[in-house]
């Protein structure tokens, strides 16, 4: 089968989302499929060159789906990667990223229909928005099927960043359009990263439907990991997790010989008896630390009325953090965010916090491993939205997380149901304090490191989610 996949980004450019196509693209390949991918030529990283280094360093070291190092696309004529000529203003600005999506939608359209020899089926991801609309009307002229792996949902994202208000006119309209583009008899498959996602998705296909179910199957045979129900309806959405860029890197990384860990925490000046909250990763608008950094504060007063029989309830509460001077919060990496906690440190001098930029991909899994605990965050308002994807780097590293955001995400859900940590509602600094005072317990944080390392194994295996993702998309191909 040829299929044709549309993204703004492909390695070596430094999104995310183009790894994640990489990795697909490659296994279809190697499944004796053909595959063609219509990129941008660069601009996701615009000036943050040094970012753009390490992401691409990173996607050079990912395996292959056989377990080998990536073969260059090049060398193998069954994957073409056909760059549109377009603008490269990237993202540091509202104008400059709508002028590139632009010119890349006119590119795109051209070349799909000009495209020899004719694809089988057209695979839309979500960069830029609406690809999907593209995709269908395309596939409508050219007689042939459409698919659509959703990395971000649209218009929900627009409406999570206040850009528009959900009960608003143009809302409904840009809802309308998302349904179009995942709709029509020629779309096989709508697969999305998670099951809060795919519950928002079938929303959008069918708005008419109610009652959703508690979550939604991966294809194939479900891990028993992960608690699933069977396809929604007569819709054809799926989820398949992803294994994340540092969930990849993790798995080359213990391949190679690292310094020890306790060297490596001595060497940021970080004692041995401290208890290390690291928050490792991108901190975009969708994502809060107000919380975190009000505990840092030495704010949060605890107060829990958790049900003690939750396994992951906050056990011997106490009214605040004990000695907050052995506690040391360190932020890696950049986003909108970044400056709200460079303020807390100029107001803040000589206080438990430390601002970092990203780590290069060589050193990843003893970074993620010289902290004691993970935080991850995602504003209750972006759930399903988007489906971040630190955790499976964490959970393989084998160290807990503490989660701030809604129980009912997915990556709340996963927390839950690994046993692998914390799950704190979004704003409750209180929770927030407990957990992390519960964290200090060495016994504590072991246990459910082991958990989520086992949850990992089982559920963010890149080899096996990367082939569920090609079964997913190429499942209902004819005979």
């Amino acid at each position: 089968m040829h299929l044709v996949f549309l993204n703004q980004y492909y390695p070596p450019d430094a999104a995310p989302t183009g790894v994640m196509l990489k990795a697909v693209a490659e296994r279809l390949v190697a499944d004796g499929h053909r595959v063609t991918v219509l990129c941008a030529a660069g601009g996701y990283a615009g000036g943050q060159k040094r970012k753009a280094e390490t992401l691409k360093t990173e996607t050079e070291n990912l395996q292959g789906p056989d377990g080998r190092a990536d073969s260059s696309p090049i060398q193998n004529p069954n994957l073409r990667i056909l760059r549109i000529g377009a603008t490269k203003l990237g993202r540091a600005t509202f104008v400059g990223k709508l002028l590139d999506y632009s010119v890349y939608y006119i590119g795109v359209a051209w070349k799909l229909m000009t495209l020899h020899p004719r694809p089988e089926r057209i695979v839309a991801l979500t960069t830029p928005p609406y690809l999907s609309v593209l995709a269908r009307v395309v596939s409508k002229l050219r007689g042939v099927d459409h698919a659509h792996w959703v990395m971000d949902l649209y218009p929900d994202v627009m409406a999570a960043h206040g850009m528009l208000e959900e009960k608003g006119y143009a809302y409904r309209v840009l809802t309308r359009l998302a349904r179009f583009g995942f709709g029509g008899g020629r779309c096989v498959a709508v697969l999305t990263l998670g099951p809060d996602m795919a519950e928002r998705v079938a929303k959008v296909m069918d708005p008419a439907r109610s009652a959703m179910p508690a979550s939604i199957s991966q294809p194939s045979t479900p891990n028993p990991q992960l608690k699933s129900s069977s396809q929604l309806s007569s819709s054809c959405v799926q989820w398949v997790p992803l294994w994340g860029t540092e969930a990849a890197a993790v798995t080359m990384a213990r391949a190679i010989d690292e310094p020890p860990l306790r060297d490596l925490r001595r060497e940021r000046g970080w004692a041995d008896d401290e208890l290390v909250v690291m928050y490792s990763g991108n901190m975009g608008l969708g994502h809060r630390v107000g919380e975190i950094l009000k505990v840092a504060e030495g704010g949060g007063d605890i107060e829990s009325q958790r049900d003690k029989a939750d396994p992951l309830s906050i056990q011997n509460p106490k009214s605040k953090i004990q000695n907050l001077s052995k506690i040391r919060f360190v932020f890696y990496g950049g986003g909108k965010r970044r400056e709200e906690i460079r303020d807390f440190i100029r107001k803040h001098p000589g206080g438990p916090v430390e601002l970092h930029d990203y780590v290069a991909a060589e050193m990843l899994d003893a970074h993620l491993r010289s902290a004691d605990v993970h935080l991850v965050s995602l504003d209750a308002a972006w759930t399903g939205t988007m489906v971040p994807s630190k955790l499976q780097g964490v959970f393989a590293a084998e160290r807990p997380v503490i989660f701030i955001g809604s129980a009912g995400s997915s990556i709340g859900r996963w927390v839950s149901e690994s046993g692998g940590g914390w799950v704190v509602d979004s704003t409750d600094v209180a929770a927030l304090a407990a957990a992390i005072e519960e964290a200090a317990n060495p016994q504590e944080r072991a246990r459910r490191g082991r958990a989520a390392k086992l949850f990992a194994d089982l559920n963010f295996d890149r080899k096996t989610n990367v082939a569920r993702v090609a079964e997913v998309l190429v499942g209902s191909a004819k005979a």
